[in-house]
């Protein structure tokens, strides 16, 4: 069986990969009508690469669909995938992702009747292909959990900069036939991404942006040992498991502006996934280091224990290195009395989240 886990794997690593085969889509069909390779590459070929680019995107964006609803941590139904702008997660953003898989099953489905409905209708709605790229890249910085990583800013940057290329060699071939439409193009190319850059530093980039793009206060605030929802499921209640155990960790970062002596407070508040029902809470005090995160620890605490009792085991940092986050935690109430949770972390703090595993002995 899949873990829970996994499956959040599988929803980044595939929504990545449809983003760059939709960009590679994209190219191939202006550099069709740009009549690359001349006589010595036939048309053919460029459509059959196009053709079976455009399949393998599909492919793998009905994988990114699934692995999403399958993915217990977002409350994420099937028909949020299809109906945009109803999801209780993050409405837009995740809601222009159905509008591309919704635009993306139209093409398919014209494919199959081309015969039917005719070249000329059939060309009229493959034009709504090139506008899968924009909503795509749109929907990957705002609901995607890896906006603030630099890898995926230079990927978003990298298949921006091939359409824009793309694009503006197409428009200056015809700009002694059209000179008007050449020169309004090319202008369109150069200051949307200029508008989506100013967007995505105060949007995604941003601090506080997991709240701020709709997503539920259950996941930004998990339940504290007083309790915040009026009720609790039967699983949730379940005891620890005995160690030695690990389990996917999700959760949500805070951190206070820092003082006039740099000094912050960085809070770690995260719920376990899989058969594992748990919270963590790690607060760290230290000199920030001006980017989100700390150059300096000074102080540390911990609590860890079952949803129902979040607070049964307190604990403090013993390691912190990069990632790996060591925690050491004693109860006088609990069996075993001594914990050491040891916990991966990918953190994203634009994004005010982050995710990882933890394994408890």
């Amino acid at each position: 069986m899949i873990s829970a886990h996994a499956y959040w794997y599988l929803t980044r690593g595939t929504g990545l990969v449809a983003l760059v085969l939709v960009t590679a889509s994209v190219v191939i069909g202006i550099i069709s009508a740009l009549r690359v390779g001349g006589t010595r590459t036939p048309r053919f070929v460029v459509a059959g690469l196009h053709r079976n680019v455009s399949l393998l995107t599909v492919a793998f964006i009905v994988v990114h669909v699934v692995t999403t609803v399958l993915d217990a941590y977002a409350p994420i139904r099937i028909v949020d995938a299809v109906i945009p702008f109803i999801s209780s997660y993050r409405p837009i953003w995740l809601g222009l992702g159905a509008v591309a898989f919704d635009i993306v099953l139209a093409l398919v489905i014209t494919s199959l009747v081309r015969v039917r409905i005719g070249l000329r209708t059939w060309r009229g709605i493959h034009w709504f292909a090139y506008a899968c790229f924009p909503i795509a890249i749109v929907h990957a910085l705002g609901t995607g959990s890896d906006a603030a990583q630099s890898w995926m800013d230079a990927i978003v940057v990298g298949c921006v900069g091939a359409v824009a290329l793309a694009v503006l060699v197409r428009l200056w071939q015809i700009r002694s036939e059209r000179t008007p439409l050449a020169l309004a193009g090319t202008a369109m190319v150069i200051v949307l991404p200029l508008i989506g850059l100013a967007w995505a530093n105060n949007g995604p980039l941003a601090a506080g942006w997991a709240a701020r793009a709709g997503t539920p206060a259950s996941l930004l605030h998990p339940k504290s040992s007083t309790g915040t929802q009026s009720t609790v499921t039967t699983s949730t209640k379940a005891p620890l498991p005995t160690p030695p155990y690990s389990a996917p960790l999700s959760g949500t970062i805070n951190e206070t502006t820092p003082d006039s002596s740099g000094n912050t407070v960085v809070t770690l508040s995260a719920q376990t996934g899989g058969s594992v029902h748990a919270d963590l809470k790690i607060v760290l005090d230290g000199i920030s280091n001006g980017s989100g995160g700390l150059t300096q620890m000074t102080s540390n605490s911990a609590s860890f224990g079952p949803t129902s009792d979040p607070a049964l085991y307190a604990g403090s940092v013993i390691t912190l290195q990069d990632n790996e986050v060591n925690v050491s935690f004693s109860s006088s109430t609990a069996a075993p009395p001594q914990l050491l949770v040891t916990t991966t972390l990918q953190l994203n703090f634009g994004a005010g989240t982050f995710t990882g595993e933890m394994h408890v002995s």
